[in-house]
């Protein structure tokens, strides 16, 4: 289930349906706020697209007032 193929949508990832899970869970964290959140650790979303992915969910989770480290 992961976008992380060789049919990929590569200049918009977002839009791919099996990117769509990492605004959701982004979303996720923004209702719940939990204490922590755990990603995991995915080598290709750093890759991927010039690391668009990566960068979505670490500009999310500092937007949302996480300390984060990849």
């Amino acid at each position: 289930i992961s976008g992380f193929n060789r049919f990929r949508n590569k200049e918009n990832p977002l839009e791919d349906p099996k990117n769509k899970q990492l605004v959701v869970f982004m979303d996720v964290v923004n209702y719940l706020k939990p204490r922590f959140v755990l990603m995991e650790n995915v080598v290709n979303i750093v890759k991927f697209a010039g690391g668009y992915l990566g960068r979505y969910a670490l500009g999310r989770l500092i937007g949302m007032n996480y300390q984060t480290r990849m």
